[in-house]
């Protein structure tokens, strides 16, 4: 019983020092700890589930969740699709910030069925890019589905609601009409 909450305490511990460092930059003390975690990056910390690279997306630490990825073990690769408590991936997150793309590369070349999943809004990371206005990130993913037809294309450009990509850009305010 004792090993159980020990276990638990540490896990807890440690989940509190990783989140900490993120939030300060303390990228050296992220991959040791992240090496001492058994999910490593895909480590949840976060009451909402997040995992460590869905913190150090959030915290726009681009080299520091290049550097996670990278050292990633192959077995956890399956992993990579986790959502956290909003059904979010790593890529939704990413799908936020322009200067992500490099992140939001290297994600799909691992895990490519991140493009198609949905959080808990029904949205996909291109239709989140086109929510947040983030126009290069969403020319970006827009190219990884440039080559399906129409039909298949409509999947990642509308939610399960069927508000779609134009709608949100609009409401967001990140729709700019023709000469406007």
């Amino acid at each position: 019983m004792t090993s159980c909450n020990e276990d638990a305490d540490t896990k807890q511990r440690i989940s509190g020092e990783l989140y900490t460092a993120v939030v300060e930059g303390e990228k050296e003390k992220v991959l040791e700890l992240c090496s001492k975690v058994s999910d490593h990056a895909l480590h949840r910390i976060t009451v909402n589930e997040d995992t460590m690279l869905h913190m150090a997306t959030y915290a726009k630490k681009a080299d520091l969740v290049l550097k996670l990825l990278d050292e990633l073990p192959e077995y956890h690769l399956d992993k990579m699709t986790r959502q956290n408590g909003v059904g979010s991936t790593i890529l939704h997150e990413a799908a936020t910030n322009n200067n992500a793309i490099p992140i939001a590369d290297k994600l799909l070349k691992k895990a490519p069925g991140l493009l198609g999943m949905r959080n808990s809004n029904g949205e996909t990371a291109l239709f989140r890019a086109a929510r947040y206005g983030k126009t290069a990130m969403f020319k970006f993913l827009a190219s990884k589905i440039a080559q399906y037809d129409q039909v298949s294309q409509q999947f990642y450009l509308q939610r399960i609601d069927k508000t779609t990509v134009l709608h949100m850009s609009i409401i967001s305010q990140h729709f700019v009409p023709p000469g406007g």
